[in-house]
């Protein structure tokens, strides 16, 4: 999952709070598009938790999300006063639910359960991974690793996977990484498509720090890994948020400090999308494979934003950012590259702090849609073909 900075207490791995924004973003440069549209799903778990839309993936048609309580419950708890926070998730049991939202029908879809309400896995689902084999493969952060055919059957629970498994990248030969942000052993473990721990690569750390990596994308050429991180420091020291690229075996090659990268992800061409904060100004990277890297200035923004996803669909890619702003950006195979931002309106029957986006995808109709933590809601941000497209960026060499 793709966390903010957090600010927590110490689990027996890493930090996990997160903090969403207390105050109202900056002025962006949305486009309202005509046609924008909020979709609520039904509440379908057994147990007493309400939850909500979190990180998800989609095939063009139908788009799969995790259903969590997670962010509300923690706010709730950091309202109170309350300590641990992070563990307030597991004091209710619940189901295992992955949501579904047809984008051709434009309705939800009953969720997926892959596990009944269940005291010895009182989780939920966090991310969810289509994977090219068909499956759909899941991570509940304290519990499971697990995956399921997109109808619902075949469950599978992969004993065996260990707890703080957190984001998902499907990599060469369809192996599955996931970082591992809690627990002893932070780094990122590597699963075969039967759910078997193939390596587990430790994440090297310094004295009195934890590093706890976030997300990660795998270069499909080199398999390098690149990870960001949030680190904490015995002493008084703010959260750092590093990030390291490492070999396939696990070696840390980079060590990237400032500026911050915020974001990366790799495209079926082999391409390297990296956002990084410049001094409070996200700047969007496309790196080809001989170096040549076109730069996207995107412009300021609030500190409390950061990109939450960034998901590709033929030649078109788009960026998710928490505070309701998507970036789409065109590459067509003329070598152009063109951007387009468009923006959810504010959930204003939803507290502030908790109307927070997760994941954009682009349905095979060219229509955007975004996952928001209000409740299970999704919402239609317009289509491709209402773009007001302009071109963006400057190839340079590397």
């Amino acid at each position: 999952m793709r966390l903010a900075p957090v600010l927590a207490v110490l689990l027996p791995g890493c930090a996990l709070l997160q903090r969403p924004p207390s105050s109202p973003a900056p002025p962006s440069p949305r486009v309202s598009l005509v046609g924008q549209r909020q979709f609520r799903g039904a509440q379908t778990n057994t147990g007493p938790e309400h939850y909500a839309s979190w990180f998800g993936d989609a095939d063009g048609h139908i788009l799969y999300f995790g259903l969590s309580p997670f962010n509300q419950l923690a706010k709730r708890c950091e309202q109170e006063g309350g300590t641990w926070c992070s563990l307030r998730e597991l004091q209710q049991t619940g189901d295992h639910l992955i949501g579904r939202f047809d984008m051709d029908e434009e309705r939800f879809l009953d969720p997926l359960v892959v596990r009944r309400n269940d005291p010895e896995a009182s989780s939920s689902v966090w991310d969810v991974l289509v994977h090219s084999n068909g499956r759909l493969y899941y991570t509940t952060f304290w519990n499971e690793f697990g995956s399921v055919r997109a109808d619902g059957t075949d469950v599978q629970h992969y004993p065996g996977a260990g707890s703080g498994l957190n984001e998902l990248w499907e990599g060469p030969e369809g192996e599955i990484y996931i970082t591992r942000y809690l627990g002893g052993r932070p780094g990122v473990a590597v699963f075969g498509a039967d759910g078997r721990l193939r390596r587990e690569l430790t994440m090297p750390q310094d004295a009195g720090a934890l590093i706890c990596p976030k997300s990660l994308a795998v270069d499909p050429r080199t398999r390098d890994i690149w990870i960001n991180s949030d680190i904490f420091y015995d002493e008084d020291r703010p959260v750092g948020f590093d990030a390291f690229r490492l070999s396939a075996d696990g070696v840390v090659l980079e060590r990237v400090m400032r500026p911050v990268l915020v974001f990366m992800s790799f495209d079926t061409a082999g391409r390297g999308w990296f956002v990084d904060d410049e001094g409070g100004t996200w700047v969007l990277r496309i790196v080809q494979a001989d170096g040549r890297t076109t730069r996207i200035d995107l412009g300021p923004h609030h500190p409390n934003d950061v990109v939450q996803d960034i998901k590709h669909f033929g030649d078109v890619t788009v960026l998710a950012t928490w505070q309701l702003t998507i970036f789409a950006v065109r590459t067509p195979a003329d070598g152009g590259v063109e951007l387009c931002v468009l923006g959810v309106p504010p959930q204003a029957d939803c507290p502030e702090s908790l109307a927070l986006a997760y994941t954009a995808v682009v349905s095979a109709g060219g229509r955007v849609y975004e996952t928001i933590d209000c409740g299970i809601r999704v919402v239609r941000a317009g289509a491709l073909a209402e773009c007001d497209w302009r071109s963006a960026g400057q190839s340079v060499p590397h």
